[in-house]
């Protein structure tokens, strides 16, 4: 079904080109759009800034990156300063719902369009602020990866199960939805039990750090059963923390589930380390993200909320979805 999805989009996508290469002179050409990330040295957001980037290029757009090491205040600073400079559109990916709403009040008052990407309102109280998001529906990403977690640990006849929680960071945003989405599957299977939630903040170390700790605290209670790593990066420091320990991994071991498809978790599928991951395509996103921009500028009107398509990756899907996770 996704397969047929993926080619329809794109199908789609080249149907429409002729029409935004027509119209890039009259919309789009020289337009200036101000791009806000946290750090583009993550994998993910740099992929997302460079496929951003190029689609936006071919469609006659110049945009200007600003990155954060996740900073809410650093973030509302450059924003100001986009909106000073009279950037055309603004497209932010929210690093803080509290602290981005004054900024996007501001952009209003000066007439500025704004698309969220990556990282939306958890709520609709603020729809008058934008445009329309584009990136990840992280209910449904959470979703998908408590039933991988639950189908390995099925698929290996274990009656009940103790799992962890590898969250990013649970302030806001992403990672709390994520980790409302995998509690709502565990609450329909009783006798697998979420044990324990530790806030990475998105950082591998303290993600390996966090399961190396979980690892040994239940060491003494027949051990976890599985981990839920909100990115590969963070299963990963999963599978290493196991390994380091000397657990046993894979569908009949400690059963390790990423989040973002990325190259870490694609080898550690392959290895039989992690069972599976979600397919979440920061190159779809960002050529998604420049589209939904072009439509603001030619005044098509959008769904408030536009996602990417979300798939199990698993030893099954592997060969359909690799080249998609290997950014």
């Amino acid at each position: 079904m996704l397969k047929r999805m993926l080619a329809a989009g794109l199908l789609l996508g080249a149907l429409a080109l002729p029409f935004h290469v027509a119209q890039a002179a009259d919309h789009h050409e020289g337009k200036r759009v101000a791009l806000f990330l946290g750090p583009t040295d993550d994998v993910y957001l740099g992929a997302i800034n460079k496929y951003f980037t190029s689609e936006a290029g071919t469609l006659g757009m110049k945009v200007t990156t600003f990155s954060s090491p996740f900073d809410p205040a650093l973030q509302a600073q450059q924003i100001d300063d986009a909106i000073a400079q009279k950037y055309d559109l603004l497209a932010i990916q929210i690093l803080s719902q509290k602290a981005i709403v004054p900024p996007l009040l501001r952009a209003k008052a000066a007439h500025i369009p704004v698309v969220l990407i990556a990282a939306p309102f958890t709520d609709n109280s603020h729809d008058q602020l934008y445009e329309t998001y584009v990136g990840t529906d992280n209910t449904i990403a959470g979703t998908l990866a408590g039933q991988a977690i639950v189908n390995a640990l099925e698929a290996s006849h274990r009656k009940t199960a103790k799992i962890g929680v590898l969250a990013g960071a649970m302030a806001e945003g992403n990672a709390p939805t994520r980790a409302a989405a995998i509690k709502a599957v565990m609450a329909k299977h009783p006798n697998y039990k979420i044990v324990a939630l530790e806030d990475t903040q998105w950082d591998p170390v303290k993600a390996e750090r966090a399961a190396g700790q979980l690892i040994a605290r239940f060491s003494g209670q027949g051990g976890l059963d599985a981990f839920y790593g909100m990115s590969d990066t963070i299963a990963n420091a999963a599978v290493q923390a196991a390994k380091s320990a000397g657990v046993k991994l894979g569908e009949n071991g400690l059963v390790i589930v990423g989040g973002s498809c990325q190259k870490p978790g694609i080898q550690d599928i392959r290895a039989g380390t992690m069972v599976a991951t979600v397919l979440v395509a920061p190159s779809i996103e960002g050529k998604m993200g420049a589209d939904a921009v072009a439509k603001v500028f030619d005044g098509v009107k959008q769904p408030k909320r536009q996602h990417g398509p979300h798939e199990i990756v698993d030893t099954a899907t592997l060969s359909k979805y690799a080249d998609l996770c290997t950014f």
